[in-house]
């Protein structure tokens, strides 16, 4: 290995030794920040009615499913809380448990019985 010889100008390098080019990954909303922004719009969209202890059996239910089955299952919102054309609410006639990936693939642009119109919109 070659090494260079620095000249030094008053005791210091002239210029920078090295330029650090940083290659950061991009901005992913995750971790606590993700959760929160996500716990704040559940709240939002519950109606003051519905109680916490209403919506407990969903979430136990899906941990129960993923416990037995060894894959995941989520809570579910029929109507997405942030949809592209409507807005659910956070609330028990709303929830159900179901897989994983077809809450995935389901999004927030559909849920059943969607009427025509808004499907030829998509």
């Amino acid at each position: 290995m070659k090494c260079l010889q620095l000249e030094l100008v008053g005791g210091h390098h002239a210029g920078p030794l090295f330029v650090p080019v940083k290659r950061r990954a991009p901005l992913i909303d995750c971790g606590r920040t993700a959760g929160r922004r996500r716990r704040m719009r559940e709240r939002r969209a519950m109606p003051p009615w519905v109680k916490l202890s209403d919506l407990r059996p969903f979430y136990r239910e899906a941990k129960r499913l993923t416990r037995e089955t060894g894959e995941l299952h989520v809570v579910d919102h029929i109507v997405p809380l942030d949809g592209e054309t409507v807005c659910g609410l956070h609330a028990p006639h709303n929830l159900q448990v179901s897989h994983w990936l077809a809450n995935a693939v389901k999004s927030n642009r559909y849920w059943p019985d969607m009427p025509f119109e808004q499907l030829e919109l998509l």
